[in-house]
């Protein structure tokens, strides 16, 4: 596995805008198998995608990440050979017991996601230690804002004063912050957070589930300054 990616677009459902998300240059995609979700797709359709970034194959072609919700293992494994994932997000209430199951079968790297409320910080400081007495590598965490209900994608700001706490007690700890990320503040989420990776999903939509090929331009060209000035 090369270096995680910066910056990730999530929520894509057509070929079409998976194309327009290569041609943005953003280096990952991630494609939802949450049913509820008005952006999940089925495991052919994310066949499909993956098929067509392959052709031709290039370096540009972005990573696909795979954003699940509480699905049996069994059913992961299976989207996730079917679709030609690179790696798996955990965006729901999985276990760190469930993820050291998953780990158990799969070489694929994992990202699990907070939906942070006002205990975010202190929950998930539990998870990772728990994580850590298991020894379940996570390639990263994602941090996003928390919606009752809601299982991300619902466009509301997470707490970047909080996200910024937390990354300077982990400095070795991969952060991607999610969370009403758009073209207009993705550089000042960046620097004011300190994050390693950005994902957008309805910041770069012209409706839910369609994407905006300029708003994705936009966007990967307005993170890409700030992560350029890190060390």
């Amino acid at each position: 596995m090369t270096r995680m990616f910066q910056t990730k677009i999530c929520g894509i459902t057509s070929v079409e805008d998976a194309l327009a998300a290569r041609d943005s240059g953003v280096e990952a995609i991630g494609l939802n198998f949450y049913p509820p979700s008005p952006r999940s797709i089925a495991s052919e359709l994310a066949a499909e995608i993956s098929r067509a970034l392959a052709e031709p194959a290039t370096s540009r072609s972005p990573q696909i990440v795979g954003v699940f919700v509480n699905e049996p293992l069994e059913s992961l494994l299976l989207i996730a050979k079917q679709a030609g994932l690179d790696y798996l997000q955990l965006h729901g209430d999985e276990t760190p017991e469930y993820l050291q199951s998953l780990q158990q079968q799969t070489s694929l790297p994992l990202i699990k996601a907070f939906r942070w409320g006002k205990e975010g910080p202190a929950e998930t400081e539990a998870f990772l230690k728990a994580c850590q007495a298991k020894n379940i590598k996570l390639a990263a965490i994602l941090i996003d804002a928390r919606e009752e209900q809601a299982y991300g994608g619902t466009g509301k700001v997470a707490d970047w004063s909080a996200v910024r706490s937390f990354k300077s007690e982990h400095p070795d700890l991969l952060v991607i912050l999610a969370g009403g990320l758009k073209p207009e503040n993705v550089a000042r989420a960046i620097e004011q957070t300190g994050a390693d990776a950005v994902d957008t999903a309805s910041g770069v939509e012209s409706s839910p589930g369609k994407k905006s090929p300029e708003k994705m331009r936009q966007f990967v060209a307005a993170a890409q300054f700030p992560f350029m000035k890190e060390p």
